[in-house]
């Protein structure tokens, strides 16, 4: 036998032997699955939102599962805070520890907690229904898919002093990150545009009672009153402004135009300027948001209204980019940063720069007890 030939015995040995040990070793096993935590208030005073929301992403999972044809399996595993922000540290750990999700969905008080945990773990941390300051831009792993309150508050502010002519004005806000965070932006861009805070007042999210605070913003007679909060707040404090005398212009956010809140706060409420989202659940402009409201009516028999939409798009969001880049988080993170005019439920949103998601913002107004475009 000539060396050639030997030698050419050699190397197959040698491939046949490496193949032998490269198979026997064992191997990472493709990922398949797409593990999605959801940390958000389901009871507590915030339960309606966390309840919209998760609403709102019940209709996306039905929507995915029912896909003849899916790239991956989708598990989305819920932790409920009962709206304390001490609780969502502990449920990013505990879903950390018991899901390993490549993203999180995180909603309301205290998501600025995890903002570094999300950097330390390589997760994914898509922020809803949080609109203070100092969510997005702190690091690349963290995302907002909501209003934002520079953005927000800045636009009431705008419309109240060039479209109103209003100059002076009281402010009255929850005393929490959102409502502090709404404070600042509205009273620097009304300061910029050289109107003046006459008076501010604060109240706690569980408080009934506002007299007091509207005492001191009767005495300082603004053109113009700024409510800021949720829940049966929005209610109240308009009623107990009007049986006070108060007669000043009244702005809000769009959580004001929720129906339990425009029911309950009846003619207190009517001439109310506030901030909302460009898309109208009852009346749908595009496909994406007519197919929401449509499974959505088919489901709990009723129309979403607003927050519902934030919790179907956020997962939607994440799915879409887990679609384009697979699973690995890394890779969800660089397709969500890269999202351009993607049309989504509450319209056609980009991701900024900064993180924070992009999509169409304007003022409304209540006008006899029904949502209105707001006067030009």
């Amino acid at each position: 036998m000539n060396k050639k030939i030997r030698f050419g015995i050699i190397v197959i040995l040698v491939v046949v032997v490496a193949g032998i040990v490269w198979f026997s070793l064992p191997k990472a096993e493709k990922q398949t699955n797409l593990n999605i935590g959801v940390i958000l208030p389901l009871t507590g005073q915030s339960s309606y939102i966390g309840t919209s929301i998760k609403n709102g992403m019940d209709i996306a999972i039905q929507e995915f599962n029912a896909r003849t044809e899916k790239p991956f399996t989708l598990r989305v595993e819920f932790s409920d805070t009962n709206g304390q922000a001490a609780r969502v540290v502990t449920s990013w750990q505990s879903l950390m520890a018991q899901v390993s999700p490549q993203a999180v969905i995180a909603v309301q008080e205290g998501v600025k907690g995890l903002l570094p945990l999300a950097a330390n773990d390589r997760r994914v941390l898509l922020a809803t229904s949080v609109p203070d300051h100092g969510i997005a831009g702190i690091n690349p792993w963290t995302f907002r898919f909501f209003i934002n309150a520079k953005t927000d508050a800045g636009m009431m502010a705008r419309y109240a002093i060039e479209k109103l002519a209003k100059k002076r004005f009281g402010i009255i806000y929850v005393n929490d990150s959102m409502g502090i965070s709404y404070r600042e932006s509205f009273a620097e861009t009304v300061g910029k545009l050289g109107g003046e805070i006459v008076v501010e007042q604060t109240f706690g999210m569980a408080d009934t009672e506002f007299r007091s605070q509207i005492l001191r913003i009767k005495e300082a007679n603004p053109d113009a009153i700024y409510l800021v909060g949720y829940g049966k707040s929005l209610s109240s404090i308009p009623i107990q402004l009007r049986e006070s005398g108060i007669g000043a212009t009244l702005l809000s956010v769009g959580t004001i135009s929720q129906p339990d809140i425009m029911a309950a706060a009846g003619a207190a409420v009517e001439g109310c300027y506030y901030t909302t989202c460009e898309f109208f659940t009852f009346a749908p402009a595009t496909k994406e948001l007519k197919a929401f409201v449509d499974s959505y009516k088919a489901k709990f028999g009723q129309v979403p209204v607003f927050f519902e939409v934030f919790g179907y798009d956020s997962l939607r969001l994440l799915l879409h980019a887990a679609e384009q880049s697979g699973l690995k988080p890394e890779s969800i993170r660089s397709a969500l940063a890269s999202t351009i005019k993607l049309p989504l439920a509450a319209g056609e949103v980009t991701v900024g720069q900064d993180g924070d998601v992009q999509f169409p913002v304007i003022v409304k107004m209540i006008k006899d007890g029904k949502w209105a475009p707001a006067e030009l």
